[in-house]
């Protein structure tokens, strides 16, 4: 039996999958979170890996990086970590801060954190072009 809707959900997933495909850009899961103790950076850490499946959504905007050759993604991210910070910044950025103050010691912590979500990436010979996906 078929449904009311005539399947329309299934054919735009299939056609936003397919359009995926056809564009050449694979699907990466990145994150950083930056640690400052007292305004000094003490721990930072980028987070990139693979998706093993596109991940089913559609393009927000697109960032456009210098890459050198046989540069991975994680390099070109580390190597241009300002202009990737400020290109996600307005999406899901968390901050977390913490002072504490003893006799006349005080002791600050902000946490800066993007949470790892899927983004297109298609590498291209002297660039690599990055892709929000919601």
């Amino acid at each position: 039996m078929r449904s009311r809707n005539g399947n329309r959900s299934i054919l735009f997933a299939g056609i936003a999958l397919i359009s995926t495909l056809c564009t050449g850009a694979d699907h990466y899961y990145i994150g950083y979170r930056l640690t400052t103790q007292n305004a000094q950076a003490v721990h930072e850490t980028f987070s990139v890996s693979k998706a093993m499946q596109p991940c089913p959504a559609s393009e927000l905007s697109t960032l456009s990086l210098r890459r050198f050759p046989d540069e991975s993604l994680k390099a070109v991210l580390e190597r241009e970590k300002d202009t990737f910070i400020e290109y996600t910044l307005p999406d899901a950025t968390r901050i977390k801060s913490t002072a504490r103050f003893l006799d006349s010691d005080a002791k600050t912590q902000e946490t800066l954190t993007l949470p790892t979500q899927c983004y297109a990436v298609e590498f291209n010979d002297d660039s690599v072009t990055i892709s929000v996906l919601k």
